[in-house]
Formats: structure tokens, sequence, C-alpha cells
């Protein structure tokens, strides 16, 4: 059962992965992912883990009857062809033109197609494209083959879904065809020669939902200043070709937040579409618009965007950790250049532990609860993680507590509670209160994730080899060091050194 969670959970990555990181220029791959989802709803399965053959006549039919009233004429004011919508931006699609053809020698319907003499060339420019196209690279994401559905053996009779995959798209039909119809709608309103006979309704979703041109054009000086005009991405001086590009895409968060905005080049722009950027462009991003330049930002832009570093900085661990948990590829540069998403360490030298999250956000309080039966974590009394000056403890002593309510997915081997000692954290939004029950998480070099802007458990060795414990939130100067920050101001800002090891991060505290 458990297997079969985790395959439907990585089904639906895989296809927000496709939409995204396909190559769709042209419709033949979403009508393609609706045929195949019509075909595992059609055929019974003997177990949720079968494999499921495909004859490609079957699609070649589905891909016939998906495009049908594709081939109607949709301007009135136009006549043949000309009239009818495109697939994509070059010549009509041979399929759109052979069923213009039929349905101009009075076959208005697939049954009657079928007994006609036009079906057979029907049939066959249906199979020619499907072959030459969207069967052998629908899986083609960031121009690498990722075989997650069926394997490519460019079979000129079948294709054969992977175990388990037709019980996957039996189980979300409708999720599925909805995205393919929605990703096909859009993309037929993107090519101009369909706006021209759409009109106005073209740009609808754009209008309802798309991003404010006239507030970007407001950011565009000041993130040209504040990059001395260089391309945010290839870092090469810009002239009349600067877009204002989201950092985290508005396809993956529909929200404008001014410290998302980057300058760059309209090519690099272009390039980067939809993907997630590379690592080093992370890196570069919260250094300039969440560190260096961050009160610039805000006094800059309020006026026009909401400004908050804070949940710019959550958005962008939330987008990387669903990227790292999905094996997708960020984009590096050009348009072949891509690496895999992997959480990267910032800081010190860390103990061998297990893995954590990548993000931190404010979480509110988690409750604990007494229950035979929950969860137990390890608590230990005598580490005191201080919330002043470095206080100094062990693990000697270890006890067990139920597992906090509310508190998400939680593992023994990760998770543990320990108590906070003093009042250095005890400022801003969510204060850490002396005597608070803390819920960490231990974290490793290789797993880190990016900790700027978070608040962890920082470890040292006192002169007696012990070690001590200090809680603070982590930001990076750009001269590369770090800097551990209180939340209360009365306290000052220290600047880690060798001896200081990033122990644990801090999730949140735990009401009793």
């Amino acid at each position: 059962m458990i297997g079969a969670m985790q395959q439907q959970l990585d089904f639906i990555a895989y296809i927000q992965r496709m939409l995204v990181e396909g190559d769709f220029s042209a419709t033949y791959k979403f009508a393609l992912l609706h045929a195949i989802a019509d075909v595992c709803v059609e055929q019974p399965l003997l177990s949720e883990q079968s494999e499921l053959v495909i004859e490609l006549p079957t699609l070649a039919d589905k891909l016939i009857t998906l495009y049908w009233h594709h081939a109607m004429p949709f301007s009135s004011e136009h006549t043949g062809e000309s009239a009818l919508l495109k697939q994509n931006t070059g010549a009509q699609s041979k399929v759109i033109s052979v069923l213009f053809e039929c349905q101009q020698n009075n076959i208005r319907n697939f049954r009657q197609l079928k007994q006609s003499l036009f079906y057979k060339p029907t049939f066959n420019a249906a199979m020619a494209t499907l072959k030459s196209g969207p069967l052998w690279r629908l899986q083609i994401l960031a121009k690498q083959e990722e075989c997650f559905l069926y394997p490519h053996t460019n079979s000129t009779q079948f294709i054969t879904l992977n175990a388990g995959i037709a019980s996957c798209f039996r189980r979300f039909y409708d999720l599925v065809v909805y995205l393919a119809k929605n990703a096909w709608l859009q993309k037929i309103q993107s090519i101009k020669h369909n706006q021209a006979l759409i009109g106005p309704q073209s740009q609808l979703q754009e209008f309802l939902f798309g991003v404010d041109r006239n507030a970007l054009t407001k950011a565009k000086p000041v993130l040209v200043e504040l990059q001395s005009n260089i391309c945010f991405y290839c870092q090469k001086p810009m002239k009349n070709d600067v877009e204002v590009d989201h950092f985290i895409p508005f396809a993956r968060y529909a929200n404008d937040l001014g410290h998302n905005f980057v300058a760059a080049h309209r090519a690099c722009n272009n390039n980067k579409r939809d993907f997630l950027a590379a690592q080093q462009h992370r890196e570069r991003w919260q250094n300039q618009n969440l560190v260096v330049n961050s009160h610039i930002i805000s006094n800059e832009l309020s006026a026009y965007f909401h400004c908050d570093a804070d949940k710019s900085l959550a958005v962008s661990n939330w987008a990387y950790q669903v990227a790292q948990a999905n094996s997708a590829k960020l984009w590096l540069a050009n348009k072949d250049h891509f690496e895999h998403a992997k959480p990267t360490a910032e800081l010190f030298t860390f103990p061998n532990k297990a893995r954590p999250e990548l993000e931190q956000v404010a979480e509110p309080d988690a409750c604990l609860k007494s229950d035979d039966n929950a969860l137990k974590l390890p608590y230990f009394p005598n580490i005191k993680i201080a919330c002043g000056h470095f206080k100094t403890g062990d693990s000697s002593d270890v006890e067990y507590l139920d597992a906090p309510l509310g508190a998400g997915k939680l593992d023994p081997n990760v998770h543990f509670l320990a108590r906070a000692s003093g009042n250095s954290m005890n400022g801003g939004k969510h204060p850490i209160l002396d005597g608070d029950l803390l819920l960490l998480e231990l974290i490793t070099s290789d797993k880190a994730g990016s900790l700027r802007g978070q608040i962890v458990a920082i470890e040292r060795d006192d002169i007696g080899g012990e070690g001590q414990y200090l809680l603070r939130k982590v930001n990076k100067l750009p001269n590369g060091q770090y800097e551990l920050i209180a939340q209360n101001h009365d306290y000052e800002v220290m600047i880690a050194d060798e001896s200081m090891r990033t122990f644990a991060r801090f999730k949140q505290v735990v009401s009793e």
C-alpha cells in the first residue's frame, strides 16, 4: 500500500514536471497525454501494478477524435483553412488539414469517417504525427529522456505503460485531463495566428490572472541600477533588451513579490522560461535581493508590490524543496544547460546525522498531547539551546516524549526536543521564550539546504571539550562571512568562526 501511494505521488510530481520542463512547441503532446488517460480508463486492469500495452492504432484513433472539433472553422470572417486555429507556430498540422477535408466532404462524425475512403489517409496522418513527434518526445524533460510512463522502444506497434502507471492514470484521470486541456488551451491562445481569429478573449487568462506589465516597468530601473546594468543570469552588460524576470517563476507562484524580481537579458529570460534557476543563481539572488539590497527594494517598490523578504525566502525555499523532492532540473544557462535539483550546504561543518527538509517557515505552535500509541521523539534535558550566550550541555541523558500534534511528518532519527534557555530570541513575530520546548531537526552537510535567513542551533566545543549550543538566525554577508543574529536587539550580532558547527534546524515551539 505504501509503495502504491508513493508511486501515485511520484506520478503527480512527474506530470507536474512534464508540463513545466517539457518542450511544447505544438499541442500534440497534450493530445497524447489525454489519449493515454482515456485508454487507461477504457481498458480493464488485472491489478493496480499491472503493465498496460496500448496499441498505436488505438492512440491514432484517439488523436483523430480529439482533434475533430479543432478542424472546424473558428472564424466566420475567414474562409478555407485560414479560418482554422493552428496547433503550432508553423504550418497547419497535417491532421487538422486532412480532418478539414473530411468535413468539407460532408463527413460529420468519426463513425462516418471510419466507413469512408477518407479514413485511411486520415489514419496515416495521425500515425505519422504520433510516431514522428509526441510519442517519443513526451517524456523529454529539460532536454533529457525520463521514461517514467513507458519505455522509449520506438516500436511501430505499441507502447507498454510501466507497472502501476495505468492505475495512476485511472486514479487521477480527471486531474490529468484537466491539466492537459488547460495547457492545450493556453498553447492555442499563445499562437499569433490564432489571436487574430480569437480576438480579445485570447488575452482573457492574462487579463484575469497575469502579470501587471505596467507595474513591472517601475521595477526595471531599480533593478538595473542595483545590478549595475549587468544581466542577473549571464553577468554580461545589458543594452536595450532588458526584461524583469520573476526569479521564482510566475507559473510556479502566481503573486508579485518585490524581492522576487531580477533584471535580465530578454534571451536569458526566454531561455529560463518557467524553470527554477540553478543553485548558483539562487545564492546570488538571495544575496542581492534578500541581504545586500533588501531595504532598498522595499523602499523603492513597496508602492507597487508587496515587499516582504521573509515571505520571498519562504516561497523560494518551498519551490526548491519541491524541485528536490521531484528530482527536477534547474536552469543553468542557455537552452540546454541544466543541473539536478539538490540541497547544498552553506554553513561550517556539520555532525553526521540524518536528513532535513529544505525550508523553515514560521509555523503555528505544535501541541504536546499524551497518547500511548503516539510516536515518541527523543528529549534531551541536558541540552540547553541557548537564547543568549553559548551554554554547555550534553546528550548523556535522553527521555522520550510524545511527538507533538500538528507538526507534520516526524522521524525520531531526525527530530528531537530540547529546552530554550535565555531571552535573545524573544523578539519578532514569533518569539522564543526562556524555557520553551523546541522541536528541532538534525541536519547534515550534504543535505543542509540553504540556511540563510533560517534559525539554527549551532554547536561548538568549550575548553573542556564539552558541547555548547546556541540558537540564532543565519545571514550571509557580501564578504562570505556569516553573521548570527538574535531576535532580541539587545544582543549583539555574532560573526561565525571555524569552531562552530551547525547542529540542527529550529522547526517550532511546542505547546505543553
